[in-house]
């Protein structure tokens, strides 16, 4: 038999020398064969950046030579080369034949080994499940659920964590429930991060309604690392935005919340308000603005009816260009004019701004035809006249026409008690004269106004339940059920 030459001499590892032969080692410029024979016969180091060199070249005869020899004696060179090598490689149908076989057998006969060796065997898992094939799955599923079910220690766990990834990388739909159980169930840190990873890595092939139900309450975890990790991950999904936006009216670690904020495409909001004479804002509304603009951590400006819109600063815009457009919220209570004449006119001003081409304003319905508004003023009249043992009544800035008409239709088959017509101007002492006592009244305001001050100190509220007094009920935002339902439904807004 012809003798096969020795392969020359590597130079110094991390020098140029080396670098350059083992390119030529890779392009295929030198001959394989006396390296597979030194590498087999123990004559050469089995090192990292050398068999990375060979990994392409290799067919599946000189594999298994190499994984019988003194050469795989120690995994981890095998390990580094694999980590730079195989994830190019994955997905070429002649890796699974080079590759699958000679590495399943390895880590068969790794795991026979005495329990000593059980580290060496988990060690080349690793490397076998860089290899994407059903069998590589299989052998990374049971190692890992063994490990769940037969009690394995935290140090046990963290050291079969890099296992998860792997697994994940699979993408097979059958291993979400695994990833999920070993994600959510009490354990060390880095293996409930790496289920996470896998998670993440296998993505597109989860189911994604299980998906979503399984992270969301990751997303409340008391690992806030894994719980940010968890948001971001939430946020790649098509259908997320609606439960991230849930989210948002949860308790949760600040730092959670802060990431669930860069994570929601939240538009900025122009907030159209009354204001009082000369464009003055309401000290109630100023504070509703700021608290909303913290929470959905996006720009909220107030536009009040009586005076002229206000001018963005370069964030606003800028933010409304990532979401894509901003939102124009009428915070609204009666179709009258403003709402059908001043409106429309205010959203085409808003289109006409320079700074809005190519967005999209999104124009929202005025505030009192929300459902969720109504009923939480419905709930505060109920509760308020079963304390004072009193019928209730709730007032409304006078309306003309026939879609007024129609709306305040709505109101009384949903609002307990009767409405009544109030203009600003009225005088308290008319009010009483036109409505029974006792009574519940509740001023359709939201923050304070001409009728609302005078009702109140011509009828301060605490009058003892059913005495013949009036009671009058503050303004909207003053009354913490009905501000809290307005934060909650503006905070949840695209």
């Amino acid at each position: 038999m012809a003798e096969v030459s020795s392969p020359p001499p590597l130079a110094d590892p991390g020098s140029q020398e080396r670098w350059q032969q083992l390119q030529r080692l890779r392009r295929g410029v030198q001959p394989l064969q006396p390296w597979i024979d030194a590498l087999c016969s123990g004559e050469l180091e089995p090192a990292a950046d050398l068999l990375a060199a060979l990994w392409a070249r290799l067919d599946r005869v000189a594999l298994r030579c190499l994984l019988a020899s003194p050469a795989a004696a120690q995994v981890e060179p095998w390990l580094m080369a694999g980590r730079l090598e195989l994830p190019a490689l994955a997905g070429r149908p002649e890796l699974e034949r080079i590759w699958l076989e000679p590495l399943l057998q390895r880590q068969a006969e790794a795991a026979s080994a005495p329990a000593a060796a059980s580290g060496e065997a988990d060690a080349w898992l690793r490397l076998l499940g860089h290899v994407r094939a059903s069998a590589a799955a299989e052998r990374l599923r049971c190692r890992l659920s063994a490990a769940l079910e037969q009690g394995a220690t935290p140090a046990a766990l963290i050291a079969l964590a890099p296992l998860l990834p792997l697994l994940g990388q699979q993408r097979e739909c059958r291993d979400l429930s695994l990833l999920l159980r070993c994600a959510q169930q009490p354990g060390p840190s880095p293996w409930r991060r790496a289920a996470l990873e896998g998670l993440a890595v296998g993505l597109g092939a989860w189911p994604q309604e299980p998906l979503l139900q399984g992270l969301l309450p990751l997303c409340r975890d008391l690992d806030t690392a894994l719980a940010a990790a968890a948001v971001d991950l939430l946020a790649r999904l098509p259908q997320a935005q609606r439960p991230l936006r849930r989210l948002l009216a949860e308790s949760l670690d600040p730092a959670v919340r802060r990431r669930l904020q860069r994570r929601l495409r939240l538009t900025p909001l122009v907030l159209l308000v009354h204001g009082r004479s000369g464009g003055a804002i309401p000290a109630e509304l100023l504070a509703l603005a700021a608290e909303l603009q913290e929470r959905r951590g996006t720009p909220v400006l107030l536009q009040a009816l009586t005076a002229e819109a206000p001018s963005p600063d370069p964030q606003f815009w800028s933010l409304a260009a990532r979401a894509g457009g901003f939102s124009l919220v009428p915070l609204l209570l009666l179709p009258g004019g403003h709402v059908r004449h001043d409106l429309p006119a205010i959203a085409a001003a808003w289109r006409r701004c320079p700074q809005a081409t190519g967005l999209r304003l999104r124009r929202l319905p005025f505030l009192g035809a929300w459902p969720a508004w109504q009923a939480a003023l419905a709930a505060v009249l109920r509760r308020a006249a079963a304390a004072a043992d009193a019928p209730p009544r709730w007032l409304h800035h006078p309306l003309e026409g026939p879609l007024a008409a129609r709306f305040l239709a709505h109101l009384a088959a949903v609002l307990p008690g009767a409405g009544h017509a109030a203009p600003y101007t009225a005088a308290p002492a008319d009010l009483r004269a036109q409505l029974p006592a006792p009574a519940v009244l509740l001023p359709l305001t939201l923050a304070a106004n001409r009728l609302s001050e005078s009702l109140l100190a011509s009828a301060p509220p605490g009058s003892a339940p059913g005495s013949a007094a009036v009671v009058v009920l503050p303004p909207l935002l003053e009354i913490p059920a009905v501000r809290h339902t307005l934060i909650a439904a503006l905070e949840q807004l695209p």
